[in-house]
């Protein structure tokens, strides 16, 4: 399956959950600093990030392996279609609440 694409996953899959990781130490920067909730809110968000980008790491690791592991895809399912829309909608509504302060706070409202 794709096998001349495996390095390519495999080094996407390591940046993005190095970029997530990343993403958990700045948002808890952040909220730790101002104590605004939609910071703490980012933080979840990039934990959910991580747990996700290390399930998507392992598929693309070791396909068949995952395979064994999970043949009825139960967890895969769960992951990319529960997990991963639950943790994109909770970042919309973080991020809709930070551009809220921040407009807020520029125009002094």
């Amino acid at each position: 399956m794709y096998a001349q694409f495996y390095v390519v996953r495999l080094f996407v899959a390591i940046i993005l959950v190095l970029g997530d990781l990343y993403l958990i130490g700045l948002w808890t920067f952040a909220f730790l600093r101002s104590g605004k909730k939609f910071f703490l809110v980012l933080a979840i968000c990039a934990a959910g990030a991580v747990f996700l980008g290390i399930i998507n790491a392992a598929f693309a690791y070791d396909v068949e392996g995952m395979r064994r592991l999970d043949p009825s895809n139960t967890l895969y399912g769960a992951v990319f279609f529960v997990l991963q829309p639950f943790f994109f909608l909770l970042a919309i509504i973080a991020q809709t609440m930070f551009v809220k302060w921040a407009l807020r706070k520029e125009t002094g409202s």
